[in-house]
């Protein structure tokens, strides 16, 4: 953690990243950052003037890479941490979960990777001030973490189809 600046500025990042990464978790964090911005009332739902967005990087971890190449597992997993995260109905934040392709490398050599896919959590808590924005964020922030760890990759469940 003392290599992630953002990790030491954010204590709400650095647990998430400690909760995420912890070996009860079938996922592992890749690249994340944080940045305060304004933001246009009337383009957010909260009517806030303020906001506090991240991104994290989610790969399924060692123990759960045999899934890391399969695009419905990642897919289904998505749907059900944007279905975990929307259901906690008290946080005045936004979440985005985006599927992309992703390089797990084993060595400097490019040549010797293997290709798959990761999950991109975007995080944005809201608020009146840039101080209620960050604690909104805060928040979303532990609530995520606690969705994270419930996520478990479904093979089975993917492959039948239930991604609709």
């Amino acid at each position: 953690m003392q290599h992630i600046p953002e990790a030491l500025q954010f204590l709400a990042l650095r647990r998430f990243l400690l909760s995420v990464n912890s070996p009860p978790s079938a996922w592992q964090t890749a690249k994340c950052d944080v940045w305060p911005d304004e933001s246009e009332p009337s383009e957010n739902l909260y009517d806030a003037t303020f906001e506090q967005s991240c991104y994290v990087d989610l790969v399924l971890a060692e123990q759960s890479a045999a899934w890391r190449e399969d695009l419905p597992v990642h897919q289904l997993a998505a749907k059900e941490l944007a279905h975990m995260l929307g259901a906690n109905e008290t946080l005045e934040a936004l979440a985005e979960i985006i599927v992309r392709r992703c390089y797990f490398h084993f060595s400097t050599d490019p040549e010797e990777s293997d290709a798959g896919y990761c999950m991109t959590l975007f995080l944005t808590g809201y608020g009146a001030t840039p101080a209620k924005a960050a604690e909104c964020w805060d928040r979303a922030m532990e609530f995520a973490a606690a969705c994270v760890l419930r996520l478990q990759p479904h093979e089975g469940r993917a492959q039948a189809g239930e991604l609709s």
